[in-house]
């Protein structure tokens, strides 16, 4: 977030600390309860492993990895504690998997949901430039805004099926034995890809301005704001 933010730095230092400060919180939360959804699911079809770990909680500094946190301020990629779970305590073994893994994307569209009929039933004015912050609401309307934002973005982006992200549990989850096994060789090594496919578009971001995954995943965080808050 930092490097991305240093035009703003040079041109509105205020506006810029404001971002980060705000960003931050937002992401925080989206975190929080995506990691405790996840204990919760896990919890609930029969695992004990995340709760013994103090992991069903809404305590935020229970699911910060300090890497992944340091990460997240400075380059605007990050993670946070992966929540433990042992699948052969699940009711519904590799299908409660899936929807272990699927409960962490799926609190995060639930909450920027909820979190726009602030902006459905007009309680707080909608406000995307930083710049224009003069008022108290106007201020609360951009920190709303970035915490919607960002719970879209960590929902879609689990969603990709390449590990460690929670797609490709979903999707283990849900393949027959037959091809189970082999997908289980896939994901030792599945990370691979993802790391590559984040370092070119950290690489293509600060050298030549092309973020192509931030292309990608803005068009359905957009169709799903205009969705939820009716406003084009």
């Amino acid at each position: 977030m930092i490097l991305q933010s240093l035009d703003l730095l040079r041109e509105n230092p205020a506006a810029f600390f404001m971002v980060i400060g705000i960003g931050l919180v937002g992401l925080v939360i989206g975190f929080t309860v995506h990691e405790f959804s996840h204990a919760l699911t896990a919890h609930g079809e029969g695992d004990e492993t995340a709760r013994r770990m103090g992991r069903l909680t809404f305590n935020p500094i229970k699911h910060i990895d300090p890497l992944g946190f340091v990460l997240l301020l400075v380059v605007g990629f990050g993670w946070a504690k992966p929540v433990q779970v042992d699948p052969y305590n699940l009711r519904h073994g590799r299908l409660g998997m899936s929807w272990v893994a699927l409960a962490g994307p799926l609190s995060n569209f639930v909450l920027a949901f909820l979190l726009c009929l602030v902006f459905r039933f007009d309680l707080l004015p909608l406000q995307t430039d930083v710049n224009r912050l003069d008022t108290l609401t106007e201020i609360l309307g951009f920190a709303l805004f970035l915490t919607i934002f960002f719970n879209f973005i960590l929902g879609i982006f689990n969603l990709i099926p390449l590990p460690p992200l929670d797609g490709s549990k979903v999707i283990g989850g849900l393949l027959p034995n037959a091809l189970y096994h082999s997908y289980l060789q896939f994901e030792r090594y599945g990370w691979i890809p993802l790391i590559a496919l984040v370092g070119i578009n950290l690489i293509l971001s600060y050298t030549v301005g092309i973020n192509f995954l931030g292309r990608i995943l803005i068009g359905p965080v957009l169709f799903l704001f205009t969705l939820a808050t009716g406003l084009s």
